[in-house]
């Protein structure tokens, strides 16, 4: 057991305060201070507020190559990612939405107005 620290105060006979092991509940405060959510943690491991939508949009780049991500927006709300902006097909949205979900910290991804470049207009898209 570490150092015991007290808060006490006694008026007449009642004595009110706070007594807690120094050593422990500051180690286990400092402890839950430095552990960064998964949806925060940056490019390097640094805490980013964005790192999540940062990493997402690094793998785009590794895997599609920077014409695709160029044309597209990747933010994120907490631990959804959000994509929007234009793809070449439906194909690639369900690539995008499958590496997103793999990144650590997504919860999930909302595909937020992503206009297909090789799409028939005149034809509704068919979402399995």
């Amino acid at each position: 057991m570490g150092k015991v620290l007290q808060s006490l105060m006694t008026v007449d006979h009642t004595i009110r305060g706070v007594c807690y092991d120094r050593s422990n509940y500051l180690n286990q405060s400092i402890a839950e201070l430095t552990v960064i959510p998964p949806e925060r943690v940056g490019l390097s491991g640094e805490y980013d507020h964005y790192g999540l939508a940062k990493r997402v949009k690094a793998s785009c780049h590794c895997q599609f190559g920077r014409d695709v991500v160029k044309q597209l927006v990747i933010k994120q709300r907490g631990s959804a990612v959000i994509l929007s902006g234009q793809v070449e097909d439906l194909t690639v949205v369900d690539q995008l939405v499958h590496l997103a979900l793999q990144a650590e910290g997504a919860t999930h991804v909302e595909v937020n107005i992503v206009q297909l470049d090789g799409a028939d207009r005149s034809q509704p898209v068919q979402v399995a």
